[in-house]
């Protein structure tokens, strides 16, 4: 039977840890838009990954009509429905064609929304910040399970997690997707750092208690 004194602490340091976990995701959450917001402006991070396309309204015209929705379009494509309908022979003819145009190559995945979206709104700003709330919250309950004593014990660990993400969410793209590499890398690059800075933060409030 534990004693009301005892019930008392723990239901104090659950509550106390609690705030640390709300706190935590708040400002861990604003570390990490901040930093999205300098390695877009100041650090300009993704200028060497992506470019603008030569102005060629004829092909974003052609790229509308194409897409019939908005989705992920890969090219050179294969309709793998049609393909699981077709004979063997006719099959293996498919996939060579198909492996073949891969070689020669462009490669690439088209991302399309066949309306247009203000590039500057506030509700993408706010999408923004409403995923990476939940993932600093995320952070914040791994912190506050952890029980390390020391801050930078707390903030190694953060960053471990957030190279673990970069890698698994990223490093995917450059095998399966055939994505160029600089993208792929300022990827991982940009979620490292972000998660780096924000994890420091959580770290830095999400503590143990001393009980």
């Amino acid at each position: 039977m534990y004693s009301v004194a005892t019930l008392a602490g723990r239901s104090g340091e659950i509550t106390t840890m609690t705030r640390r976990i709300i706190m935590g995701t708040i400002l861990g959450a604003i570390a990490a838009f901040v930093w999205a917001y300098v390695s877009w402006s100041a650090v300009r991070l993704y200028d060497w990954a992506v470019e603008p396309l030569p102005a060629d309204s004829a092909l974003v015209e052609a790229i509308g009509r194409a897409a019939p929705r908005d989705g992920a379009y890969a090219f050179p494509g294969i309709d793998m429905q049609a393909l699981n309908a077709m004979d063997a022979e006719h099959r293996a003819r498919t996939v060579s064609d198909w492996r073949e145009a891969s070689q020669r190559g462009p490669v690439g995945v088209l991302l399309v929304r066949k309306q247009g979206r203000d590039p500057i709104s506030a509700q993408r700003y706010l999408t923004a910040f409403g995923y990476m709330a939940f993932s600093a919250f995320l952070m914040s309950i791994l912190m506050a399970g952890m029980r390390c004593p020391s801050w930078v014990g707390r903030w190694t660990i953060g960053m471990v997690i957030a190279l673990f993400a970069a890698m698994a969410g990223d490093g995917p793209d450059l095998a399966w997707f055939q994505l160029p590499a600089r993208w792929v890398y300022a990827g991982i690059a940009d979620t490292f750092l972000t998660w780096t800075v924000a994890s420091a933060v959580i770290a830095a409030v999400v503590r143990p208690t001393r009980g």
